[in-house]
């Protein structure tokens, strides 16, 4: 843990990006993909618990030259009834197209694409696409070109994808999703950032932002300043967050140890369209039934038009009584509120793949706000929190993870800080809130003391901030 953690300036309200001064791409060059109708072949055709079974081969972007196709499972319920919602289905690193689960999505009343991304590779050898292999060092490459990247063949393949999508009677064209797990989930932000032909996203684990916290941080290490840049001003999923087109839920484990958790809440964090969140507490990298049924509750909610998500209307506050902390939080769940728990754990934020996250209901509730007993005992030196709403209809939301901890002004008195959302691996967020200081610093810094394993309050000003009431 670095001494000095945060500073607020109003400078620091501002971001720039790296220089492209090295980067002789665009990112129109590199990602361009007309929307035009694909080739494709049936190569088999039947039918399976009530689902005709495609086995398709459709064309996308050549690699080195040579032309490629990707392998595909279409499916849809014999039984329809006009044109049906459409997903495409993406899989993650080491993975394929896999009937079994096409077939379950299909039987709920969808049309189903699931492909093979391009090429094989070390754990993907039953793949029956070609390209280029889904190795790691082919996923992060930027040399030759950033063309010859992975990513930038697989959002090409997932757009043919919705080109194919389109083509198809069975399917309405205006009513198109898709779903990503793990690098699926990086490439569904890259394609809902850049086509707008769908209606809706999930993003399951996948982030921006990807050097600065994840399981390859020693392949961005050795990178040179050229290649990090090229990766960060071209390939990586940061430049495509301000511009996702459809509405999208994000969904992700707290001990996820291949995106951090820090990154993947900053990448939801840069999104301006619509948006949910849903973090499942001490889960790592599995996608698990339960989990399951909300991307489904999200999918009826906005391909099917049936019902609504719950709302979180107002982010956390705070405030001290006595020995305890309360947070409050306003939900609104048209579908009625089936559970809500606080989520938290102990420490600062670091070693986000080995936290032990603990359940907390709900203290009291008062015309739609909920409130939350947190005793000050067990915030130390810090406390990060989230907390989950489920309504009856299976649907989940999250607040994104936060943290409160206790500051020392003159290295006497005591005051709280809740913190915005925290972004940084090892360092929590900007404080957002004070309770204890009648008037807070407009420009402060927090610094750490390991060896007494607190926070002090260093007002900028040029006059100490006093403890006051709440």
């Amino acid at each position: 843990m670095r001494y000095l953690l945060l500073a607020l300036t109003l400078s620091s309200l501002l971001f720039s990006r790296p220089s492209l001064a090295l980067v002789p791409f665009s990112l129109s060059d590199i990602w361009s993909i007309p929307q035009n109708k694909v080739t494709a072949t049936t190569k088999r055709t039947y039918t399976i618990k009530g689902v005709e079974v495609e086995e398709v081969f459709y064309e996308s972007r050549p690699y080195k030259g040579k032309p490629v196709k990707i392998f595909g499972y279409y499916c849809y319920p014999v039984n329809r009834q006009g044109k049906l919602p459409a997903i495409l289905l993406v899989h993650g690193g080491g993975g394929s197209a896999h009937l079994g689960r096409t077939l379950a999505w299909a039987q709920r009343g969808y049309a189903l694409l699931t492909i093979d991304l391009p090429g094989h590779g070390e754990q993907r050898k039953t793949s029956r696409s070609t390209g280029p292999d889904m190795d790691v060092p082919i996923l992060l490459r930027t040399k030759p070109s950033p063309d010859y990247n992975y990513l930038v063949h697989a959002v090409a393949a997932t757009r043919n994808g919705i080109s194919y999508l389109t083509s198809r009677d069975e399917v309405d064209k205006t009513r198109i999703g898709m779903v990503g797990l793990s690098w699926g989930g990086v490439i569904t932000l890259l394609t809902n950032g850049q086509d707008d032909r769908l209606k809706t996203a999930v993003n399951i684990f996948g982030a921006g932002f990807i050097p600065e916290g994840c399981t390859w941080q020693d392949h961005f290490d050795k990178m040179s300043q050229e290649e990090l840049e090229t990766w960060n001003n071209i390939i990586d999923p940061k430049n495509f967050l301000a511009t996702q087109h459809a509405p999208i839920l994000f969904i992700s484990g707290t001990n996820d140890h291949c995106y951090y958790l820090p990154t993947f809440q900053k990448s939801y964090e840069k999104i301006s369209s619509a948006k949910n969140l849903y973090l499942v507490p001490n889960l790592r990298h599995r996608f698990l039934s339960d989990t399951q049924s909300v991307v489904w509750r999200w999918l009826d909610c906005r391909l099917k038009d049936k019902g609504n998500f719950p709302q979180i209307t107002a982010q956390p506050a705070f405030l001290k009584q006595g020995t305890r902390i309360i947070l409050s939080l306003t939900i609104e769940a048209k579908a009625g509120l089936a559970d809500l728990t606080l989520q938290y754990t102990q420490g600062e934020p670091s070693k986000w793949t080995q936290r032990k996250w603990l359940t907390m209901k709900p203290a009291y509730e008062q015309s739609g706000t909920y409130y939350f007993s947190l005793p000050v005992a067990i915030i130390k030196p810090e406390l990060m929190f989230f907390i989950i709403a489920r309504d009856k209809k299976g649907a989940a939301v999250s607040t994104p993870v936060r943290s409160i901890f206790p500051v020392y002004n003159n290295k006497t008195e005591e005051v709280y800080a809740l913190t915005k959302v925290i972004e940084q691996v090892n360092l929590h967020g900007l404080p957002s809130q004070f309770v204890g200081l009648t008037i807070p610093p407009l420009r402060f810094r927090i610094y750490f003391s390991k060896k007494e394993k607190k926070y002090y309050l260093i007002n900028l000003e040029g006059n100490e901030a006093k403890p006051g009431q709440p």
